[in-house]
């Protein structure tokens, strides 16, 4: 794995399967320290690689670790050079090549769901390839099934519909979500006949008459 891993937040999140919470607290709690990305009013803690090893071994020992523990085996962590293979630490050693291997396996997932979704300047990320929105899908799963968005969506893969699943969840919408159900899904519920729907970069709609 690359020494130069820049991660946020919500990324070490899906990384590690670990709540942002609990990244967030061992940097407050200053046993973790993160760099800080800056656009204009807001910044963003970055991590890199010692500190996703960190968190992961943290996780492994659990509660052997006391706050003075956590410190002085992530200052070990940093200090792990490139070729070296094992971290031993007092009492506990770890796999360090086995852990990169763990960790490269997520971060390249992370890449690929990046790869599957385009951000354009502030628009909302769309599939790739196509005008939808991934949040709009991401809003249909949590009242669809995949089959069901497949089917409002026959332009789409199911490749295509789990990886906006999966990258709405690292990357949440900010505001009101979309609706679960889709306009056509709706309108079958309530027992009224197919109505013509257009297809828009956000959703199904209506056709104005």
């Amino acid at each position: 794995m690359t020494q130069d891993v820049r991660v946020t937040v919500n990324e070490a999140s899906y990384i590690l399967g670990q709540p942002s919470a609990v990244i967030n607290k061992a940097v407050d709690e200053g046993i973790v320290k993160a760099a800080v990305q800056r656009r204009g009013r807001l910044s963003a803690r970055l991590f890199g690689l010692p500190e996703l090893r960190f968190y992961r071994v943290a996780s492994d020992l659990g509660a052997e670790l006391t706050p003075s523990g956590r410190k002085s085996i992530y200052k070990a962590i940093r200090r792990v050079s490139a070729r070296q293979r094992r971290l031993r630490w007092g009492p506990f050693e770890a796999d360090v090549a086995k852990l990169d291997r763990e960790l490269l396996g997520k971060l390249k997932r992370l890449r690929a769901l990046k790869d599957e979704i385009e951000v354009v300047g502030d628009a909302e990320p769309v599939i790739r390839g196509t005008r939808i929105s991934a949040y709009v899908i991401a809003g249909l799963a949590a009242g669809q099934t995949v089959a069901e968005i497949l089917e409002d969506y026959p332009s789409l893969s199911r490749a295509q519909v789990e990886a906006a699943m999966e990258y709405t969840k690292i990357y949440p919408k900010r505001g009101r979500p979309y609706p679960a159900r889709s306009f056509r899904r709706m309108v079958r519920d309530i027992g009224l006949k197919d109505v013509p729907i257009a297809k828009s970069a956000k959703g199904p709609r209506e056709i104005e008459r």
